[in-house]
């Protein structure tokens, strides 16, 4: 399959944009000025040594400058890594030496998790350090990388691969995906089709643009020619402050999300959240009662969908303006085929619960570096989601239960195995069991259970090693000393048992 220009196609539709095309805290952007910038972001790239089918690592919170690394990048024929923000040096080395990446872009909030130590342990990375705030943003290294002279005509490279997104895995080492110009135009066009975004539409970003969810909205709504009004990151007085004065049509956000808008409605709120017109829903199972109340006290629309990173972001939604059927994760996008498959890779009819697998042109080209896994994930040509649900009489699919032992934090998956591997560094610690636990606002949240070979050991000083060894949202709310960890006749951890022994304390 040839892959399409994509980079050629939003450079069509930005140029083509009457207005701004990008939003930030009075920052705007002309769909033309994204592309000079873009351009700028290329030449610099290849001045610096980067050629076609190098990686470009980029490290920042939301903002247009990230937007712009991408776009740059992808026309000098190079592919893009977002980091987590929240990963902790070691986490961030090993992304960059798995993905090969040649140069890091890098805010100066953020550099320091790895100043120093690139040049130590991630072998040859250029380490690009951009402060990005206030009169910053003029100063010399900025103005190089973002404000060269540039006219168009420059030829678009456009590579095969534009990201390698890393998602954990099961092994505790995340996995990079690797995701096509196929995959992301295909997957922008369904989007577009499903929300219904239109050219006068604006959306807000208020997810990370490290996550595959935000960034492809982005991608599909600027390829639309709509608008973005980008936020920082999640703060829920700003986002009433930023979409009264914006007055966005759109945005994406995870269930504790909505709870939070939820638990700050006033009427003031509501009238400030009047120009939204449809929430989008993902990442995690919404519970219902949540779904219902927040369309009664802010009358916006949410359609709750489904997807995986694998999948560039979505597979199934409630349709926008036909039948929804709250609970159920939706119908598939058209041009994917989801289905119910068993144990034996056999389709199983509606109403029988199964695993959930995908077929489509959204579907990855595999795991970087990882061909054993990849095997296992895209066998026979079907993305197994590892997912267990059911389809119903009408087609709507229903998940009933995720990924086996996946914590869902917030929105943020984690396999209790890292955390795991991580509690087990610590001094002292013989064994660990991680799962998740039920949370109001987070939906789960993260407690170990570790057996000790010695006294003394303080649940804080523990708290204290991951917080400094791993992501935040990763680390553990809660541990629990315990004698011995179940574990059947074959010597493996019965984690049911554990989930029992916190349910009997409620």
């Amino acid at each position: 399959m040839v892959n399409v220009n994509l980079v050629q196609l939003l450079s069509r539709s930005l140029t083509e944009k009457e207005g701004d095309s990008i939003s930030f805290y009075g920052y705007s952007y002309a769909g033309k000025d994204v592309m000079r910038i873009s351009l700028s972001v290329s030449s610099y790239l290849s001045e610096s040594g980067v050629v076609p089918g190098d990686i470009v690592a980029v490290d920042m919170f939301n903002r247009p400058e990230l937007l712009f690394i991408i776009f740059g990048s992808w026309i000098a024929g190079a592919t893009v890594t977002p980091i987590n923000v929240h990963l902790k040096t070691e986490e961030i080395l090993y992304q960059l030496a798995d993905s090969g990446a040649k140069i890091l872009f890098s805010e100066s909030s953020l550099s320091e998790r790895v100043t120093g130590a690139l040049k130590s342990q991630a072998g040859e990375v250029k380490d690009v350090t951009l402060d990005l705030e206030g009169n910053d943003r003029q100063g010399n290294v900025y103005k190089d990388v973002f404000d060269r002279e540039m006219e168009y005509g420059k030829p678009f490279q456009n590579p095969d691969d534009l990201f390698i997104i890393y998602t954990s895995g099961t092994t505790g080492r995340p996995k990079g995906a690797v995701l096509t110009s196929n995959n992301v135009y295909r997957e922008a066009l369904q989007l577009q089709h499903v929300i219904n975004i239109k050219k006068e539409d604006k959306m807000i970003i208020i997810l990370p643009l490290f996550h595959v969810n935000n960034l492809m909205f982005s991608i599909a709504t600027l390829m639309r020619g709509g608008s973005l009004i980008i936020m920082r990151k999640f703060d829920i007085k700003e986002f009433f402050q930023q979409v009264s004065r914006y007055r966005p049509t759109l945005f994406s956000a995870v269930p504790t999300i909505y709870k939070m808008l939820i638990d700050s409605w006033t009427e003031e709120n509501g009238r400030a959240l009047s120009s939204l017109e449809t929430g989008i829903c993902g990442a995690a199972p919404m519970p219902v009662k949540w779904f219902n109340d927040f369309e009664r006290i802010y009358r916006i629309k949410i359609i709750e969908g489904y997807g995986l990173t694998e999948g560039t972001v979505a597979s199934t939604i409630n349709p926008r303006y036909a039948q929804r059927k709250v609970g159920s994760i939706g119908i598939p996008f058209p041009g994917q085929d989801v289905r119910i498959f068993s144990d034996n890779d056999e389709e199983l009819p509606p109403g029988e619960i199964g695993e959930i697998v995908i077929r489509g042109p959204n579907v990855m080209k595999g795991y970087l570096n990882k061909d054993k896994e990849t095997e296992v994930t895209l066998k026979n040509g079907w993305l197994h989601s590892g997912d267990i649900g059911y389809m119903d009489n009408d087609g709507y699919f229903y998940i009933v239960d995720r990924k086996k032992d996946m914590i869902i934090r917030g929105g943020e998956n984690i396999f209790p195995k890292e955390v795991e591997d991580t509690l087990l560094k610590f001094p002292g610690i013989s064994e660990a069991a991680v799962i998740g636990v039920p949370d109001e606002l987070y939906g789960e949240e993260v407690m170990a259970f570790v057996v000790t070979q010695e006294r003394g050991i303080r649940e804080k000083d523990i708290l204290e090693f991951c917080v400094k060894t791993m992501a935040s949202y990763k680390c553990p709310k809660r541990i629990e000393f315990i004698s011995e960890i179940p574990k059947n006749s074959i010597g493996k951890v019965q984690k049911t048992e554990l989930r029992k022994l916190v349910s009997t304390r409620k």
